[in-house]
């Protein structure tokens, strides 16, 4: 894992970006992902991780190259992270087509936020260990119904990023009405200081009260509060509602992750800036 971890770390340093998912950092050590690397000598020069048909990778790429033909068919759908990625070019050369895009967008956190009021009964409080674990799977399942990642997240999933070294539940706000919990905004902080809005939802039930941006305004005011001048966000092309609230707290887009599928199926059209 750690070997891994150092070769992500370097290739960040070059592209800019991370090269490996928060999802995959976390099954470096997992049984349930299959683990491929290429060396030259004793040095690692790429990894690449299968989870099912989905396939991160990092490397230079020669070892990407030589990654994407061990895996061979097994590599349905495969990531590149961020706009320097080499692994894109790559996967369009062998006939991959993109057919998901994810936005990374920032903002800074020293421009004034707005006031959004709480509606009437909603009280707002730090996440439990160990007591909140069951509602919030709950509340995630339902905001994230038809996300192909997020909405299938299980006990096991959280309990990984409760173990991490970035966790902290006073950056982890929980929405409550009449005791049950109806939405959150979970944040982070990266190694380098930059916030995170990591994950932000609210039941579906409870829509139209107003939860999305008095949640993210809430959280931004934690990061800040932690020293961020700057925060993140990653938000699927697809969802135009986020999109636009995002837009609206003044996010505008940084980088771009994209989903690329084997074979011939329709291409979207390049929505990068």
């Amino acid at each position: 894992g750690g070997e891994v971890q150092a070769l992500a770390d370097a290739v960040e340093s070059r592209d800019g970006q991370p090269p490996l998912s928060d999802q995959a950092l976390t099954q470096l050590q997992s049984d349930a992902a299959r683990h491929v690397v290429a060396r030259e000598g004793a040095e690692l020069r790429g990894y690449a991780q299968l989870d099912g048909t989905s396939v991160e990778v990092v490397g230079d790429a020669g070892s990407v190259a030589e990654l994407l033909d061990v895996l061979g068919d097994e590599a349905q759908l495969v990531w590149s992270h961020g706009r320097l990625s080499p692994v894109g070019p790559l996967l369009e050369a062998r006939g991959f087509r993109r057919t998901r895009v994810l936005h990374q967008l920032r903002r800074s956190l020293l421009d004034a936020l707005p006031d959004v009021p709480l509606a009437g009964g909603v009280t707002i409080r730090d996440f439990v260990p160990g007591v909140d674990e069951q509602a919030w799977l709950r509340v995630n399942a339902a905001a994230f119904a038809t996300h192909a990642e997020q909405g299938r997240w299980t006990e096991a999933d959280l309990a990984a990023r409760e173990a991490e070294p970035w966790f902290d539940p006073a950056g982890f706000l929980l929405a409550e009405r009449d005791g049950t919990v109806i939405g959150f905004h979970w944040t982070k902080i990266h190694g380098d200081g930059v916030g995170e809005v990591y994950v932000l939802g609210v039941d579906p039930a409870a829509q139209g009260l107003g939860l999305g941006p008095a949640l993210l305004v809430r959280g931004l005011r934690h990061l800040t509060e932690r020293g961020c001048s700057e925060v993140l966000l990653y938000v699927d092309e697809s969802n135009g509602s986020a999109m636009r609230l995002y837009e609206r707290f003044g996010f505008h887009t940084y980088d771009t992750d994209v989903q690329w599928t084997a074979g011939a199926v329709p291409d979207i059209p390049d929505a990068t800036p």
